[in-house]
């Protein structure tokens, strides 16, 4: 799995919660960005890193099916 990727997605999607309108966009850029987050402590190998925050389930299966883990 490429890391680059993974900074660059949590850096947009922590760019469009800092820009969002409404607090539901807010939130949904932030979950995305948590998941994201997430997949790089796994991608560097901190096995804790399920741990982290409560995110909304929805959000974290639509992360999973636009996987792009070449592996």
């Amino acid at each position: 799995m490429d890391l680059n990727y993974l900074f660059y997605r949590q850096q947009v999607e922590r760019s469009r919660a800092n820009s969002a309108k409404s607090e539901t966009a807010r939130n949904a850029h932030l979950e995305l960005a948590i998941e994201y987050e997430k997949r790089i402590r796994r991608a560097s190998g901190d096995r804790d890193s399920d741990a982290v925050s409560n995110v909304n389930p929805t959000m974290a299966v639509a992360i999973t099916a636009r996987q792009v883990d070449q592996s």
